[in-house]
C-alpha cells in the first residue's frame, strides 16, 4: 500500500523534468493508492489542493540516479535532527516538535521501521489528546497516521478501532461528504479488506467511490484510487469478471490524467496484469508485466523498490507459464538488489526470499528451498514479530514444505501454529485462516488422522463457500478434499460421489468460461 497521507516525500533529479515520489509499497502484488505528484514548482502550490489542508514536503536533490538509493536514509536523519533540535529548543510537548516527530514516525514506518515508528507516533497522539481533550482535526490527523501505520504493520484489530474512531470524528467535524471524511472511509475499507471482512468493506469502498466522483470528478486521482481499491476488493472476493472493467477504467483514467509513464499509471498497469494472471490470461498479462517493469526502470531506476516488485511479478508470471529458469533469474535479481538496497533483513527482502523458496520447491529442489523458508521465517519473526500475518504465512509455507518432504511430525506443529495465529490475528473466517484450516486438514488426512481431519475439512468448505462463493477455485479445492476424506474413511459414499460430481462440474464450467481465460 503506497502513501495515502502526509507528508509526501519527493526525490528530485536534476537531470529529470519531474520530481520522483518515494512510494511505500508494502504489499508486493496488489497495490492500493496513493498520493499524487506534480511536475513543476516545488514551492507554494506543489502539494496544495482545493479542499485539502496545506501539505508540506521535503525535496532531496540527487545529481545522479545511483544517489536515489541513499535518499531515504538521508531523509530520516534530516527529520530526526529537526525533531531533536526542536525538542531541545521548544520542549517535547510543543506543537512544532510534535509535528516534526509525527513526520519522522511516518517516514520510519514507510521504511518498515515499525519498532521505532509506532511508539513515537503513539507518544505524539497521546500528547495531542492530553492538550486538546476532544476529537479536533489535529488529533484526528494523528489518529489517521497511527491507523495507517498499524495497518501496514499487520496490527489489524487496533487499526480497525482507530479507523472507526477517525471516520466518526471526521463525519462529525467535517460532514459525510468532505474529502477527508471520504479518505477515512477508504482507509477503514482497506483495514476491513485485509482483515478478510470483505462484505463489510464493499459498501465502504463504494461509498468512497461515489463520494469522490461527486465531489472531485470521475477522473480525479482520488476517484481513480477508489476505482482501483473497489476492483481489488472484488478480486479478493473472487469476482474477477467484475473487477476487470474497474481496473481497465482506472488504467485509462490514469493514462489520460497523468500520462502513460506516471508511477500511478504503472501501478495500474501492474494491477491489471496481475488480475489477468489470476484469470489465467497469461499471454495477455505478460506484455503488461513487462510494460510496468520497463516503465519503472525508466522512471524510478533499476534498483527502486517498486521496480523490484515488478521484477518479482514478472517472475511469478513466468513461473505460472512453466518458464522456470527464466523465472528463477528474475527472482534472484529481485532478491540480490533488495538485499543491496534495503538490507538482508528488510520485510520486502523477506518477500523475495519466500518467493524464491517457492520456485525452488516447485522445481523439486526441496533441500535448497528449506533454508530459504527458514530464513524468511526467522527474518519476519525478528522484524515483524511472531504474530504478524506475514510471519504466519512463513510458518505455513515451511510446514507445507516439510509435509512435501514427508516430515509429517515436524510439519504438524507449524500448521497448528499458523492456524492458531491466523485465528487470533485475522479471525476465524478470514481467507488466510480458512487456508490454514484446509492445510491442517490435508496434513491430518495424510497422517491417517481422519476423525480429526473431517471437521476441519467441513469447516474449510463451509467458510470458503460463505466467504468466496460456491464456484471459487479455493472452495472447489475444499470440496475435493472432503470428498477424498470421505472416500478414505469408507464412509457415506453417496456424499463423497456427490461432492466429487459437484466439484468436477463446477471446475469444468470455470475452465470453459471465456472470461477466465487460460
Amino acid at each position: 500500500i503506497t502513501a495515502r497521507g502526509l507528508p509526501s516525500v519527493y526525490l528530485y533529479w536534476s537531470t529529470h523534468p519531474l520530481p520522483m515520489m518515494c512510494p511505500r509499497n508494502k504489499h508486493l502484488k496488489w497495490l492500493s493508492r496513493r498520493t499524487p505528484y506534480c511536475n513543476v514548482n516545488l514551492a507554494g502550490k506543489l502539494l496544495n489542493e482545493d479542499g485539502m489542508p496545506p501539505r508540506q514536503c521535503i525535496v532531496i536533490r540527487a545529481e545522479r540516479e545511483e544517489e536515489i538509493g541513499n535518499a531515504s536514509a538521508v531523509l530520516v536523519e534530516s527529520l530526526r535532527c529537526r525533531a531533536e533540535a526542536l525538542a531541545e529548543r521548544l520542549g517535547l510537548e510543543h506543537s512544532d516538535t510534535l509535528k516534526a516527530s509525527s513526520r519522522l514516525a511516518t517516514v520510519l514506518a514507510r521504511r518498515g521501521d515499525y519498532a521505532e515508528a509506532e511508539p513515537l507516533q503513539r507518544r505524539v497522539l497521546a500528547s495531542y489528546e492530553a492538550r486538546h481533550g476532544d476529537e479536533d482535526l489535529e488529533i484526528l490527523m494523528e489518529v489517521y497516521h497511527l491507523a495507517e501505520m498499524l495497518l501496514d504493520a499487520g496490527k489489524l484489530a487496533e487499526a480497525e478501532t482507530l479507523s472507526r474512531r477517525l471516520l466518526k470524528g471526521r463525519e462529525r467535524k467535517l460532514g459525510v461528504l468532505h474529502v477527508l471524511t471520504l479518505e477515512s472511509v477508504n482507509i477503514l475499507g482497506l483495514v476491513l479488506m485485509w482483515e478478510g471482512k470483505l462484505r463489510e468493506a464493499e459498501p465502504l469502498f463504494k461509498r468512497a467511490l461515489e463520494g469522490r466522483a461527486a465531489q472531485l470528478g470521475a477522473n480525479h486521482a482520488d476517484t481513480l484510487t477508489s476505482v482501483n481499491n473497489l476492483g481489488l476488493l472484488l478480486q479478493n472476493q473472487g469476482k474477477l469478471e467484475e473487477a476487470e472493467p474497474l481496473y481497465r477504467r482506472d488504467l485509462a483514467g490514469c493514462e489520460t490524467q497523468l500520462g502513460v509513464m506516471h508511477p500511478d499509471t504503472l501501478t495500474s498497469v501492474n494491477n491489471l496484469a496481475l488480475l489477468l494472471e489470476k484469470q489465467g490470461k497469461l499471454v495477455e498479462a505478460e506484455p503488461l508485466c513487462r510494460r510496468a517493469l520497463e516503465g519503472r526502470e525508466t522512471q524510478l531506476g533499476v534498483n527502486h523498490p517498486a521496480t523490484l516488485q515488478s521484477v518479482n511479478n514478472l517472475a511469478v508470471l513466468l513461473e505460472k507459464q512453466g518458464r522456470l529458469e527464466e523465472a528463477e533469474a528474475f527472482y534472484r535479481r529481485a532478491l540480490a538488489e533488495s538485499e543491496a538496497q534495503l538490507g538482508v533483513m528488510h520485510p520486502e527482502t523477506m518477500i523475495f526470499v519466500n518467493n524464491l523458496a517457492g520456485l525452488l520447491q516447485n522445481q523439486g529442489k526441496l533441500e535448497e528451498a528449506e533454508p530459504l523458508y527458514r530464513r524468511a521465517l526467522e527474518g519476519r519473526e525478528s522484524q515483524l514479530g511472531a504474530h504478524h500475518p506475514d510471519t504466519l504465512q512463513s510458518v505455513n509455507n515451511l510446514g507445507l514444505l516439510l509435509k512435501t518432504q514427508a516430515k509429517l511430525e515436524d510439519a504438524e506443529p507449524l500448521c497448528r501454529r499458523a492456524l492458531g495465529g491466523f485465528e487470533a490475528q485475522l479471525g476465524a473466517n478470514h481467507p488466510s485462516t480458512l487456508t490454514a484450516v484446509h492445510n491442517l486438514a490435508l496434513l491430518l488426512r495424510k497422517q491417517g488422522k481422519l476423525e480429526e481431519a473431517e471437521p476441519l475439512c467441513r469447516r474449510a468448505l463451509e467458510g470458503r463457500d460463505t466467504q468466496l462463493g460456491a464456484h471459487h477455485l479455493a472452495t472447489l479445492d475444499s470440496v475435493f478434499n472432503l470428498a477424498k476424506l470421505l472416500d478414505a474413511k469408507g464412509g457415506p459414499l453417496a456424499e463423497a460421489r456427490s461432492r466429487f460430481a459437484i466439484a468436477s462440474l463446477a471446475a469444468r464450467e470455470s475452465c470453459a468460461s471465456p472470461s477466465r481465460g487460460g
